[in-house]
């Protein structure tokens, strides 16, 4: 294991070396988001993301790749910024690189959490699936990207899902040298086994959002505005809120990120 661990230290400088047909860590990504609730509740203030990404080797287009984020939500139950949700996101997949977009199967893994509070029941869920993404064609008025993902789950505690479908897509409204306004829209579809908790068969969450993304090199900075309807935002009970988003997102490497995973908006 030590020689192992020397092995990736010595090759992490050297990412961009390639042996042959194999790149070692080809991509690396990361982004931090914080966004204030409009309107706020005492457990919903503000809704904070921290993840990380890398494609760990490349082969003949294939790349093995892996994600992982933190969401923390806040609010002021006990103290003024009172962090009370740690809901944790792991992905890896392959992926086949193809012109513009590629294709690709995933194992995501979602584990929800309190903090400095008591959890009764194990919230989690595992989902194993396909996706797909593209630039929009050269014909269109505008620039953007599609990507379509579904999955069935080899695991669901509490919540019972099984299966799950999303589709985001992003259009670049206008686009002068470093900055640009956008617009980004994503819908998820999931469908679950009834249960005394949780009687209903499905539920579709949407995002709308809208700002505007400076870049330089592969940092990117985002300010936006979006509209959220988001269902089970409790843990142990259903729960379903309509609200407004109003936040800052900061990335390095995001087409990297854009092409591993849609997670970043998922319960």
């Amino acid at each position: 294991m030590r020689r192992i661990a020397w092995t990736l230290v010595l090759l992490s400088p050297v990412s961009g070396l390639e042996a042959g047909d194999t790149a070692f860590l080809p991509e690396v990504s990361v982004h931090l988001q914080a966004a204030r609730y409009a309107p706020t509740e005492t457990a919903f203030k503000w809704d904070g993301w921290v993840g990380a990404g890398a494609g760990f080797v490349e082969l003949d287009g294939v790349t093995l790749h892996g994600t992982a984020e933190v969401e923390t939500i806040i609010g002021n139950e006990k103290r003024a910024f009172d962090a009370n949700q740690a809901n944790y996101h792991l992905e890896t997949g392959l992926r086949k690189s193809i012109g513009s977009g590629g294709v690709g199967v995933f194992f995501h893994h979602v584990s929800r959490h309190y903090v400095d509070r008591p959890k009764i029941e194990a919230v989690d869920w595992n989902v194993l699936g396909v996706r797909a993404g593209a630039a929009f064609p050269a014909s269109f008025p505008v620039a953007g990207r599609v990507t379509a993902q579904i999955g069935h789950t080899t695991l669901a505690s509490l919540v019972g899902y099984r299966w799950e479908a999303r589709v985001q897509t992003e259009a670049d409204l206008g686009a002068r040298n470093a900055g640009g306004v956008y617009l980004l829209a994503d819908a998820r579809l999931v469908t679950r086994e009834p249960s005394a908790l949780f009687p209903e068969e499905r539920f579709v969450d949407l995002t709308v959002e809208a700002g505007g993304r400076w870049s330089r090199g592969a940092r990117t900075l985002r300010a936006f505005a979006a509209y959220e309807r988001r269902n089970d935002v409790l843990l142990e009970a259903p729960g379903r809120k309509d609200r407004a988003l109003l936040g800052l997102r900061v990335g390095f490497g995001e087409s990297a990120a854009a092409n591993a995973s849609t997670s970043a908006s998922s319960p």
